[in-house]
């Protein structure tokens, strides 16, 4: 869906059709979905997509780099959730890296039991991947502002480059296709429209009287939906385990 096609559904939706001879000014619909992308990226995770961003190590000796110790990245990268330096070579001793390794941590991890010692045994076992993991890749500290689109490099400069995962934005005709955006969009207009309403108190033609309230009511109410259906729909990215 394009931008102006989602203007025009907004509009049908707010006049019934053209129903109401009033509207909202377009300028001020875009003003609306412009504000919903924003809200949208922030706190949406389908309006995002995870991809990886590899740096390469001349980065980190350009005189901007060390003046600095910034890096400015893709507008379209919203959050970064990790940074690592792959530091190289295996260390299970393996010609075909990727086939060792990935061999033994899919037969610790997934083929243990979770019962009796194994589940002792498992414990352990993770305890070691993580150690191992060490070793494989050397994790960055950094600091992301995702206004400047700038990561700042907080410790020291990777030697051999940096891997960073991110969540980036889909494209806008991605995100107007989704139907929680559309649903919000619809509500936020329809506030809108009861505001520049109230502004005035008029009749119109026929002494017919427009119901602001109930207007305003269903906005209200269809954007709660909205809201809670994000409480819902938004996995967490954490998990806490407790044992009583």
């Amino acid at each position: 869906m394009t931008r102006q096609e989602l203007i025009s559904d907004i509009i049908d939706e707010v006049t019934f059709s053209g129903a109401l001879p009033y509207q909202l000014p377009t300028k001020e619909v875009e003003r609306v979905i412009k504000n919903a992308e924003n809200f949208f990226y922030d706190n949406w995770h389908y309006a995002l997509s995870k991809a990886y961003l590899q740096i390469p190590v001349e980065v980190f000796s350009a005189a901007q780099f060390k003046e600095s110790r910034t890096i400015t990245l893709p507008d379209c990268v919203q959050f970064v959730h990790k940074a690592v330096e792959p530091t190289g070579a295996s260390v299970f001793s393996t010609m075909d890296r990727d086939f060792g390794e990935n061999k033994f941590i899919g037969a610790e991890v997934y083929l243990t039991p979770f019962i009796g010692e194994s589940l002792m045994y498992r414990t352990v076992m993770f305890s070691f991947l993580d150690l191992t993991r060490a070793f494989l890749l050397d994790t960055i500290t950094y600091d992301y502002n995702k206004n400047t689109k700038q990561i700042t490099i907080l410790g020291r400069a990777p030697k051999r480059g940096a891997v960073l995962e991110v969540a980036k934005k889909i494209d806008e005709s991605n995100l107007y296709e989704d139907e929680m955006f559309q649903r919000y969009c619809r509500a936020k207009s329809k506030q809108r429209l009861g505001e520049m309403l109230t502004t005035f108190d008029y009749v119109l033609p026929g002494d017919v009287k427009i119901s602001y309230t109930n207007l305003v009511t269903k906005a209200d109410a269809e954007l709660t939906a909205v809201l809670d259906a994000f409480k819902t729909e938004n996995p967490a990215g954490w998990m806490y385990t407790m044992r009583f």
